[in-house]
């Protein structure tokens, strides 16, 4: 029977946690006194928690999702985990993908509207602020995921199925990686862990002894939909080079690259050399700024899950889309340039627009 067992990746659909949404009052906690019996393992542990839990957030979203029947109204929540003084929080990127609206709720219990600065679905980090800026909350720092070994003990908070600053504890277990490349330069690199991680965990973090921030959780391998002792982390560090943008762009846009054959059966679009297919926009992007669109339209093609009905861009600066390869070429052209001109099609008419990434120019986790 297990040999037909379907492990499946669950990235925590946050639409399915009706119990999440129903934000309780704030009461103070009741006052606990360390007992003197514990080990000293155990004091070590209770002292990182009670150190690092005034970082951690829980996040609320609301989306505008389409269907057949129209726009229809969902709400998600996940946990995360705020970085410094400029109220910088890491999440996982599935937790915000394709709010329309981000609210916060810190450790004083207060609900604050957050905005996505940055978001990378494929590596699964997303970096968000929040709109009025509070330097008195806390903030965690960030350790060095190199600097790990298999059998550590390691540490994660978050809110599994909405029951917010649950702790627990594990090891690393294995780290994984595999052969994607982010943004055309950044390798991905996966803690695996058996600290529980569940649903309502995606986007918090994992802690070192030491009280460092070394991973933000992504995934759980489940046969069930509960945690059963697996869960995938992205390291710290691969979120660190995610976010270094002083020698390359960020325009924000997950796309796929179509052939010309591939338009033509699948769209009837003559479209020479072939094209990038624009799947998700990130709010508050270079490209969201520009009004790139991406797709709504859910289709399998050739085993892959593409969404149609986005735009389809045809030229990167003076670079046309012939492959992946000329198209990764391309970004260490512009890796100087600070405005990008892109051609795309929508809607069989041809258009321009001017992407301006000077913003994004920067490395996000560099104190201002």
């Amino acid at each position: 029977m297990n040999k037909y067992v379907l492990l499946l990746i669950s990235f925590f659909s946050m639409s399915t946690i009706a119990i999440a949404q129903t934000v309780m009052p704030h009461a103070s906690p009741k006052e606990r006194t360390t007992p003197t019996y514990l080990s000293e393992e155990e004091v070590t542990v209770s002292d990182i928690y009670k150190k690092v839990v005034p970082a951690v957030v829980t996040i609320f979203t609301s989306s505008n999702n389409f269907t057949e029947k129209g726009a229809i109204k969902s709400q998600g929540q996940g946990s995360g985990v705020l970085i410094s003084h400029d109220c910088y929080i890491l999440t996982a990127a599935h937790v915000v993908d394709g709010a329309s609206e981000i609210l916060v709720k810190t450790q004083d219990g207060k609900m604050r509207k957050a905005t996505i600065l940055f978001s990378e679905k494929t590596a699964d980090i997303a970096l968000l602020q929040l709109k009025v800026l509070d330097p008195t909350l806390a903030h965690a720092k960030l350790g060095d995921s190199d600097n790990l070994v298999v059998g550590q003990n390691v540490y994660a908070i978050g809110s599994p199925y909405g029951l917010e600053n649950s702790f627990s504890s594990g090891i690393i277990s294995a780290f994984r990686g595999d052969s994607r490349v982010y943004d055309g330069t950044v390798p991905v690199e996966f803690i695996q862990t058996d600290a529980a991680i569940n649903s309502g965990n995606s986007g918090g973090p994992l802690f070192n002894s030491q009280g460092e921030v070394v991973g933000i959780a992504s995934s759980i391998l489940t046969v069930s939909g509960g945690f059963q002792g697996i869960g995938m982390v992205v390291a710290i560090n691969t979120a660190k080079d995610l976010l270094a943008f002083e020698d390359r762009p960020w325009v924000g846009v997950e796309s796929v690259f179509l052939t010309q054959e591939e338009y033509a059966r699948l769209f009837n679009l003559p479209i020479k050399n072939g094209g990038l297919l624009i799947q998700h926009v990130a709010v508050n992007s270079p490209a969201a700024k520009a009004g790139l669109r991406g797709g709504y339209i859910s289709a399998n093609v050739a085993g892959r899950e593409i969404l149609f009905g986005g735009d389809i861009i045809l030229q990167v600066g003076k670079q046309v889309t012939c492959h992946v390869g000329c198209l990764e070429k391309s970004k260490s052209v512009h890796a100087d340039e600070n405005k990008i001109t892109i051609r795309y099609l929508r809607e069989g008419k041809e258009y321009t627009a001017i992407l301006d990434t000077t913003d994004t120019r920067r490395n996000f986790l560099v104190q201002k």
